[in-house]
């Protein structure tokens, strides 16, 4: 398909995570990180690029679909064309700053705070017009661990010398991403014909190499991780393989839904969808005490806020 048969909108997105992966790889060459990280501590340095990357393409939507996105907002909110500009910016402006870690910490806690309103002003009360509506508790669960992704790492760049709100950040993280994955565990499980990770309407595609095997085995390894999230029992190597059976299924389920839909929103979507959700996981995973101590760098080398 040729270039100019993609739509602007498409392009746009693509761009504007472009732009944030090329800010991501620079910064983490100035940074030396990961020349410093190593072993599973490398893959936890991704988990902001993870998170940043689509959440400033969904910024970018809020400009190119504009509409689509205001009719989003509730009723009772006035100026929904502000709301959907502002808050296109403020996601833009917020992975900049998760990458070069200015003003991380600040951005990190914003975008929670902002994630959580989605959840109780309009996800919570959609579902509750039809709590038979699995889908709704889907959407709303996943905004729930986007916002605890984002406390993990407002958590992970706190200070050492402020232990207790460190704690507190990171454990309110840990039931925000623990409760999602264990509710995504049971629907995987109940329903193997849809996509996997987040259990959305989507069928996978026939195209998919393993088809439904994909979502079943997911759904296994997150009632696995979920409940040792939720009780507190190894949760550095829960959120750690969890992230990587996420980041597995991106290259095997989405990464071909984005190719062959590359000119479709829905292609991006599912893909940046699904990558930010790896991104929480692994940022979670950073958050997390180590079982045992020994000498590595912590959190995937992110160092605190000054």
């Amino acid at each position: 398909m040729p270039p100019h048969a993609i739509p602007s909108q498409v392009i746009w997105s693509y761009s504007i995570g472009g732009l944030v992966l090329a800010v991501w790889l620079a910064a983490t060459a100035l940074r030396k990180d990961w020349a410093r990280a190593r072993g599973f501590d490398r893959l936890l340095l991704l988990g902001v690029l993870f998170y940043a990357a689509p959440l400033a393409a969904f910024g970018t939507e809020h400009f190119t679909l504009p509409d689509i996105i205001a009719s989003l907002v509730p009723a009772w909110i006035p100026w929904p064309r502000f709301w959907t500009y502002l808050i296109g910016a403020s996601f833009i402006a917020a992975a900049l700053a998760l990458v070069t870690r200015i003003r991380a910490r600040l951005a990190a806690s914003l975008l929670a705070l902002t994630f959580f309103c989605f959840v109780m002003l309009m996800d919570v009360p959609a579902w509750l017009q039809d709590p038979r509506d699995r889908f709704a508790l889907t959407l709303a669960l996943r905004e729930l661990s986007f916002s605890g992704g984002a406390l993990a790492l407002a958590a992970a760049l706190t200070s050492d010398a402020d232990e207790r709100r460190r704690h507190g950040l990171a454990t309110i993280a840990r039931y925000f991403v623990g409760l999602p994955v264990l509710v995504f565990g049971v629907q995987q499980l109940m329903h193997g014909d849809h996509v996997p990770a987040v259990p959305l309407k989507r069928l996978t595609p026939e195209y998919v190499y393993g088809h439904a095997i994909w979502t079943y085995l997911a759904g296994v390894l997150f009632l696995l991780a979920g409940a040792l999230l939720l009780l507190n029992r190894r949760t550095r190597d829960a959120a750690k393989w969890l992230g990587v059976t996420v980041l597995w299924l991106v290259l095997v389920v989405y990464v071909p839904i984005a190719v062959i839909q590359r000119a479709s929103l829905e292609g991006l979507n599912y893909f940046a969808d699904t990558l930010m959700f790896c991104g929480a996981i692994l940022l979670l995973a950073g958050a997390m005490p180590r079982e045992a101590a020994r000498p590595a760098l912590s959190t995937g080398s992110l160092q605190p806020d000054r």
